[in-house]
């Protein structure tokens, strides 16, 4: 079975691949080449190919072969596209490589537009582009791998690139959890990342994983770690729906993600909004494949809800107290929060969120929610108050950061009421400059306990 066949290696010359018919497969990333990109392979391909007649090796590319003998690019999208548009720019009629390919991304087309008109001005000033196709066609070459195993694949597509640019734990997750979606539609893995992809343009994926999740969850398990690194990607790998169940601790979430599955198809069901999303917790053991998808999805929404709804008293509140807009200070306070942009202030923001994200997860925004957010505020901002500098391991040596465990662990918002009445002093001494309506704001609350 081809399954069962090794990776083959070979070197092959670029006019060997025109007529093999490739494929970009949903789980890929857009075209993303640039105009330096570009420029740089066209100046490599000039000086070696055209000026020195010398052979140029442009890069690997690796191939998974399906079952289908489909030919599905793992490694090398972006050099393949890019030698697919010159190609056509000095032979209108050639249309092999990837100009059959539908791109559907925005981001493709834009690129592919934009960097055709780069190669059209290179191309117009070569008299006999025919000689020079057939030049580059020949004298151009890859290193081909072609993989019968999706799994291997990747594997090969890691240590490929662990050896020059370092692969992003993003990327690695992506390929992961797609590679677990083995029974899904190409339609759904499509979905999948279509919104991881959007997630990425607009920043929220990185701010979601590596500020948020990812420190939450070990905060909540004792471990004290800060960046989230691909040496840490198992962090967001859990348990595979498609294999038989290994542990107890499985059932309850094998039974749960049924019962969501079958709710989502029952038209009575859809329309009484009865159980049309998997109830996610930012603790909770990952369900490997497009569950994970959604999981990130459902904490970008509801981290946007938080700091982005307008009409509620935590925006207004996190607005100048956290992020010193000006726009929302209260009557009483005579000064301006002028420092929230520093390196320090930003890391004391970022513990502050989560510990209350990781109470809106549990506990939702409950009617006395401000009682417990500002009760929160006043503990971590203390750390600002108390040091000039603030690098990582401040962050990591309080015991601040405990809360996000005790959250974990309480079974009701009461159990937390302690923080309310936590006596808070500041050195007036040693005072941080800028932060003025922090120093105020704890005052105030430790007076208002006080009375």
């Amino acid at each position: 079975m081809e399954e069962n066949k090794n990776p083959v290696q070979a070197i092959v010359k670029l006019r060997d691949l025109i007529n093999t018919e490739l494929i970009i497969p949903p789980y890929q990333r857009p075209y993303k080449w640039q105009s330096n990109n570009v420029i740089h392979l066209l100046d490599d391909i000039f000086e070696n190919v055209i000026q020195n007649k010398r052979i140029y090796r442009i890069g690997n590319i690796i191939l998974h072969e399906d079952k289908e003998k489909k030919q599905n690019i793992v490694d090398g999208q972006q050099r393949l596209t890019t030698i697919s548009i010159l190609l056509n720019c000095l032979d209108i009629s050639f249309s092999g490589l990837l100009l059959k390919q539908k791109f559907k991304h925005k981001i493709s087309k834009d690129n592919i537009f934009y960097n055709k008109r780069i190669i059209d001005n290179w191309s117009s000033k070569i008299i006999d582009k025919n000689f020079v196709k057939n030049t580059i066609l020949e004298k151009c070459e890859f290193v081909l791998f072609t993989v019968y195993k999706e799994d291997e694949a990747f594997q090969l597509f890691d240590s490929q690139n662990a050896r020059g640019q370092s692969l992003k734990p993003y990327d690695l997750l992506k390929a992961f959890h797609l590679r677990e979606m083995e029974f899904e539609t190409e339609e759904e893995k499509a979905a999948c990342v279509k919104r991881w992809e959007k997630s990425i343009d607009n920043g929220s994926l990185k701010t979601i994983l590596g500020n948020h999740l990812f420190r939450i969850r070990k905060w909540s398990k004792n471990d004290n770690k800060y960046n989230f690194t691909k040496d840490e990607i198992d962090e967001f790998k859990g348990i595979s729906l498609y294999k038989n169940q290994e542990y107890p601790y499985e059932k309850a979430l094998r039974m749960l993600d049924g019962l969501v599955e079958n709710a989502q198809k029952d038209k009575l069901l859809m329309n009484l909004d009865v159980a049309q999303t998997y109830p996610f917790s930012i603790t909770m053991t990952i369900i490997n494949g497009k569950r994970f998808f959604e999981y990130v999805d459902y904490y970008i929404s509801l981290k946007d809800n938080l700091v982005k709804n307008d009409t509620t008293d935590f925006y207004r509140f996190h607005q100048f107290y956290c992020l010193g807009n000006s726009d929302y200070k209260p009557e009483k306070e005579p000064n301006e929060y002028i420092g929230a942009g520093r390196s320090g202030d930003e890391k004391v923001k970022n513990l502050y969120e989560n510990i209350v994200l990781s109470f809106v997860d549990k506990f939702g925004e409950i009617t006395d929610f401000n009682v417990y957010f500002e009760a929160f505020y006043k503990i971590v901002y203390l750390i600002r108050c108390k040091y000039k500098s603030i690098r990582m391991e401040t962050i990591l040596n309080s015991d601040v950061k405990k809360i996000v465990r005790e959250i974990g662990d309480a079974v009701m918002p009461e159990q937390l009421n302690k923080y309310q009445f936590r006596k808070n002093k500041i050195d007036e001494l040693d005072f941080v400059k800028g932060i003025e309506p922090i120093k105020n704001f704890i005052s105030s609350k430790e007076e208002e306990n006080g009375r």
